[in-house]
């Protein structure tokens, strides 16, 4: 198997689930179900799609591109300094380049962006630019113990604040998150660009500023991306198959009745999306929801080296490769149907039908990964990407 086609797959399986999530609140904005409304009129397939996204689908892949960033920031910084090249100012511009399209991607087409957030945290990530894997791990567990203090902390503060009573504040509340609601949704789907983009600029700095408590599980998982270059084990996972098999069952008795609870909870939220009050129940399923990756990306080491899984790993690796591009390009295409300066399909769309736009834009993407493989087209964002990076290299070789 070619050298990183296993992680490339794993990006290439990412940007699905991230699209398949991220379709159903593009146009409803912050406050509202992450997986869309179901009411009455509401098919089957709606609630069927709205359950398997909870299940299967939110919050299982942004650690999945964690992972993948922690993996190619191991082998990228260890190629730089084996070349004897300055590792650490590189993966800084690169990280510079990054927070840039971000931002600009988060602004102008998706406010859930997390371009600009990966590169805050690449940041910290550059710290660890050279260290060994035995520093590394070390780095992991310091992470883990702050995101560990961190949920408790959150989950102490929920108890605390949970009440079963409805008041007359509670209920104005609730008024008022719906008002804001319908105003947020009918700037997206029905407004002009510059009402959305207004609207986006605000989602946007709110969701990054909030990304702040989510650093330490970023890194953690970055860190254990890294972890696994190092130690070759997506490399030569067959030589880890044991480990991998531990992961596995990790990932499933831990991830599927965690996100068993996580799932029917949020199916409640979409059908009473404003009387749905956080519990401890809530933060804690929605905290431990993303355990289930690890399966995701056990199976890939377990499977992806023959037979159907390794079909599997070549459809999604060209996709990988261009992933930066393709990220982008979702949104694009996102803005296009949904909002109202395009089609404006977002304002009538069903959960079920959105889930079925992102399955057609991701397999148009697929075939295009494809065809630009075989033609020997490089992604567009990815090529400006590198030619940042490595713009300064004589610049960085003296300073260095």
């Amino acid at each position: 198997m070619p050298r990183d086609e296993l992680i490339d797959a794993l990006r290439g399986f990412a940007l699905f689930g991230i699209l398949a999530v991220n379709i159903q609140c593009f146009v409803t904005g912050l406050g509202a179900p992450s997986l869309g409304f179901l009411d009455a009129h509401s098919s089957l397939a709606d609630h069927c799609t709205v359950l398997l996204s909870a299940l299967l689908l939110e919050f299982k892949f942004y650690p999945l591109f964690c992972f993948c960033f922690g993996y190619g920031f191991a082998v990228q910084t260890r190629r730089w300094v084996a070349r004897g090249e300055p590792a650490g100012p590189r993966f800084g511009r690169r990280m510079n380049a990054m927070l840039l399209m971000g931002m600009l991607h988060g602004v102008l087409l998706w406010f859930g962006d997390i371009l600009a957030r990966y590169a805050i945290a690449g940041y910290l990530l550059r710290r660890y630019t050279g260290n060994g894997p035995r520093r590394l791990l070390d780095a992991a567990k310091f992470w883990f113990i702050a995101a560990l203090v961190l949920m408790v902390f959150f989950v102490a503060v929920t108890a605390a604040g949970s009440s079963t009573e409805v008041s007359a504040d509670a209920l104005a509340s609730q008024q008022s998150l719906q008002a804001e609601g319908v105003r947020v949704f009918a700037a997206y789907s029905q407004g002009s660009y510059l009402d959305a983009t207004i609207q986006r600029a605000n989602d946007f700095v709110v969701v990054t500023l909030g990304f702040i408590l989510l650093v330490p599980q970023i890194m953690l998982i970055f860190l254990l991306g890294a972890l696994a270059a190092q130690l070759g084990l997506l490399r030569n996972p067959g030589r880890h198959r044991q480990f991998w098999e531990r992961m596995l069952r990790l990932g499933l008795w831990v991830g599927i009745p965690v996100n068993v609870v996580y799932a029917m909870q949020q199916w409640q939220a979409s059908q009473h999306p404003w009387t749905t009050s956080n519990s401890v129940t809530t933060m804690m399923a929605g905290d431990l929801a993303p355990i289930l990756s690890v399966a995701f990306i056990a199976a890939f080491a377990l499977y992806g080296g023959d037979g159907l899984g390794k079909r599997l790993v070549q459809l999604l690796a060209p996709a990988g490769r261009l992933a930066l591009t393709l990220y982008v390009s979702q949104s694009v295409a996102m803005a296009l149907l949904l909002n109202g300066f395009g089609f404006g399909l977002g304002a009538t769309s069903s959960p079920s039908e959105l889930f079925a736009i992102a399955t057609g834009i991701y397999a148009l993407q697929i075939a295009a990964s494809h065809a630009m493989q075989r033609l020997g087209i490089a992604g567009p964002l990815e090529l400006l990407w590198r030619r940042y990076t490595y713009s300064s290299h004589s610049k960085d070789t003296q300073r260095a």
